[in-house]
């Protein structure tokens, strides 16, 4: 005869096991991803520099390529997600500290030091908590202007510069937010309605734990993290980084838009497009070229782009990149204009 109360237990016991393995593997993702931004401060390393990575002398090109873009981006992916969970659990207890509008949205996100793979998990934990243009303001000006970039524009690459930074992301994300809104209530809804979405009962009830909802996010979002690692290892052995190096800029059109172009799919995050910039705009980089290098290649790359087509859907994703490029290509032509 079947016994209910024993096949509860083995449930429970399972259950309590893959808990420790995913708590475990949050601990060590996070390790590695502290001990890996340590030591680029430390070492002064960035996509510039990366020749003086250890793991760069030790490793094959390609091993070293690969370790970037899938072993690196699927740690800070992994932890992103469990820190979006913890986020919104805390915006589930602490109803009046929600960011009430984009605005205050903005000055929010703002001070989170991630980058785009790591903040765009937190568009699934915060649906249904903020209204869908708050939201998006917040996850858009995370990479936008975290802390570190903050420090580094200014001491890098000057105060005009600086300052221009923050002017224009505030409106690519105040308008790039207001628009997917717009679209989002005309019936573009989120693909991911939450982090079992559509399972049974059983699942409903593990997702309330942290750990069990961020192996969920995760397991979905992994493929496409993985497609956007091939995309970005493809992009790689293009050439296109030696060209970046090496290349010019001139303020018209064509130049504007061949550096949003190149910037769109690239892999910043920690303030690594200052530091590739100072060379640049030491050998005549137009400011406003620069400023829209620095929004497309941090507001989106090719692995968070593939992780918004899983959350938000074919159309929102694509009218986030649009948003991105339009804007930025319409900023730089301005802000070359005047200085």
């Amino acid at each position: 005869m079947e016994n209910p109360e024993a096949d509860l237990r083995t449930i429970d016991k399972a259950l309590t096991v893959k808990q420790r393995l995913i708590r475990a593997g949050v601990l060590l993702c996070s390790a590695i991803w502290a001990t890996d931004i340590i030591y680029k401060i430390v070492k002064d390393i960035s996509y510039v520099n990366r020749e003086r990575c250890v793991l760069y002398k030790s490793l094959p090109k390609m091993w070293f390529i690969s370790f970037e873009y899938f072993f690196e981006t699927v740690v800070i992916v992994f932890v992103g997600i469990f820190i979006a969970v913890l986020l919104g659990r805390w915006f589930q207890r602490f109803h009046r500290f929600y960011p009430t509008n984009p605005f205050t949205a903005f000055l929010c996100g703002s001070l989170l030091p991630v980058c785009s793979c790591a903040v765009i998990p937190l568009i699934s934990t915060m649906k249904g908590k903020m209204r869908f243009a708050t939201t998006m303001s917040f996850v858009l000006a995370a990479p936008l202007l975290s802390p570190y970039i903050m420090v580094l524009s200014f001491s890098v690459l000057g105060f005009k510069y600086g300052m221009l930074r923050i002017a224009a992301s505030f409106i690519l994300t105040m308008a790039s937010a207001f628009i997917l809104a717009a679209l989002q209530k005309g019936g573009a809804g989120l693909v991911l309605e939450g982090a079992c979405g559509g399972c049974d009962d059983l699942c409903k009830e593990q997702g309330r734990d942290v750990y069990l909802e961020t192996y969920d996010i995760f397991k979905r979002m992994l493929p496409f993290v993985l497609a956007g690692g091939a995309l970005g290892v493809l992009l790689e052995y293009m050439g296109p980084r030696s060209f970046l190096l090496d290349g010019r800029a001139g303020a018209g059109q064509a130049g504007v838009i061949a550096w949003i172009l190149i910037g769109v799919p690239l892999y910043f995050c920690n303030g690594a497009e200052v530091l590739f910039l100072r060379p640049l705009m030491n050998h005549g980089m137009p400011i406003g070229t620069a400023i829209a290098f620095s929004l497309t290649s941090t507001a989106v790359c090719t692995t968070s782009i593939a992780m918004l087509l899983r959350i938000m859907g074919s159309r929102l994703t694509i009218t986030l990149v649009s948003c991105v490029i339009i804007i930025s290509f319409l900023l730089a032509l301005l802000i070359n204009a005047v200085f």
